[in-house]
């Protein structure tokens, strides 16, 4: 909400003042104390759309809640960096007026989330509606020690993109099931097309850590496990290496890869020049819009694959960025914001934004007959969400640990270590930051 304030000097205050109480004009003392107080958000502008929009079909999900309480939220938005350097700022002070935060999981650490209030009293007294429902792998990622920090409320998860054309020229009839079926539809669908289009089989961004974990936990082979142990699988974790190296010297992914940004592996989709990508569930629609894409409607989408060694413990590969609420410990009125995140996070909040754009993190969402209709790959997505889980646990050198992963696997890929050595190395610069 914007506010405008205007500049009134004392004299024409006091004159103001004086004609307004010979008119009768000035608010009662009952009317004064009637009026809504402001409570603070800061978030980014997205949050506050799924949240608030009216004219979308879920409408104002806090409408209700601001009347019931007197309240009028006032939302501070900005691009991602900054909400986190404000937040941070906010938390080193004595006390901060931001009542709730919106939180990403790639800003989440040890020191962060001691910062935050612990919600389990308050879940215990006051408890949100059916919170088995919401995704338990993201639940979990947000907890210290055990101790809820923070409740998940919008997600984004990795899915296997294709291009069914492709797929049928290269005489595959169905998409690939496993990972094996995967590296073997990609080296299939590396050719020229008739048109002398040329294509790679699989394309993803090349400094993403993102990207390398949803590979890797197709071995189910984590970096780091919910357990803050380092390299559990570290074979898986040779495996998946060994596969980015044959896809890349192969030139199954482009000769560009190690460079390459999100956007590009989305224009190569999109013009037609690749035949699988992961990417978000979401960017199904965008692959498929007219206006963007030259083969709009052929792009199909399906759980990101696994191992067929590793299918017993891992059904599909759900990698997934989220975002979070959290009340500051340093912040006022915390039973009021717990109000406010009850409200945003119950199965009617989580669906009505849903229906205004969220990705939500509610199992029941999805078996919405409105939400399905809106959304053509929501039984898929269903199939997903239970699985959810961030591409590493938080901690304070998270940064760090995954910058040297993208400089291994880029090391790997054009020859300059072997998967084996990558992993090693992997081992023995990140132990000392699980360490500090």
């Amino acid at each position: 909400m914007t506010t405008r304030r205007s500049r009134l000097d004392r004299r024409s205050f006091l004159a103001f003042a004086g004609a307004a109480a010979a008119s009768g004009t000035l608010p009662s003392g009952r009317a004064r104390a009637q009026t809504a107080q402001p409570f603070n958000i800061l978030g980014h502008r997205v949050h506050q759309l799924v949240a608030t929009e009216a004219s979308r079909p879920g409408g104002d999900v806090t409408a209700d809640w601001q009347t019931r309480n007197n309240r009028r939220i006032v939302w501070t938005t900005f691009d991602v960096t900054p909400i986190h350097d404000r937040l941070l700022r906010e938390l080193s002070l004595g006390e901060t007026t931001f009542n709730l935060s919106y939180v990403l999981n790639t800003a989440l650490n040890a020191r962060l989330l001691r910062q935050l209030e612990p919600l389990d009293p308050m879940q215990a007294a006051d408890p949100i509606e059916d919170f088995a429902d919401i995704s338990p792998g993201l639940v979990r990622a947000t907890q210290l020690e055990g101790s809820q920090r923070l409740i998940p409320v919008r997600h984004a998860t990795v899915a296997l993109h294709y291009n069914e054309e492709i797929l049928a020229e290269r005489g595959i009839t169905k998409p690939p099931e496993t990972l094996e079926e995967l590296v073997e539809t990609a080296h299939r669908c590396t050719y020229t097309r008739a048109d002398g289009t040329a294509v790679n089989g699989f394309t993803m961004p090349g400094n993403s850590h993102f990207n390398l974990m949803s590979l890797a936990f197709g071995y189910d082979a984590p970096l780091i496990d919910q357990d803050m142990r380092l390299l559990p699988n570290e074979a898986g974790f040779v495996q998946m290496f060994t596969t980015l190296r044959d896809l890349f010297q192969r030139g199954t992914l482009p000769r560009n890869w190690p460079g390459m940004q999100q956007e590009e592996t989305f224009t190569q989709i999109q013009n037609g020049r690749a035949a699988m990508v992961y990417s978000l569930f979401g960017r199904f629609q965008d692959f498929n819009d007219p206006q963007k894409s030259r083969v709009a409607g052929k792009i199909k989408v399906v759980p990101a694959v696994a191992s067929a060694s590793v299918r017993d413990r891992v059904p599909v590969v759900a990698t997934s960025d989220f975002w979070s609420l959290a009340i500051p410990r340093n912040a006022r009125d915390k039973q009021l914001s717990w109000s406010l995140i009850r409200t945003l996070s119950s199965r009617d909040g989580a669906l009505r934004q849903a229906l205004n754009g969220n990705g939500p993190i509610r199992a029941s969402v999805y078996a919405d007959q409105r939400f399905m209709a809106m959304t053509p790959y929501a039984a898929i997505e269903a199939r997903v969400l239970p699985h959810a889980r961030p591409p590493v646990p938080s901690f304070d050198r998270t940064q760090e640990a995954v910058d040297m992963l993208i400089q291994n696997g880029q090391a790997v890929a054009i020859g300059r270590m072997t998967p084996a050595e990558a992993v090693a190395d992997l081992k023995r610069r990140i132990a000392p930051l699980l360490r500090g």
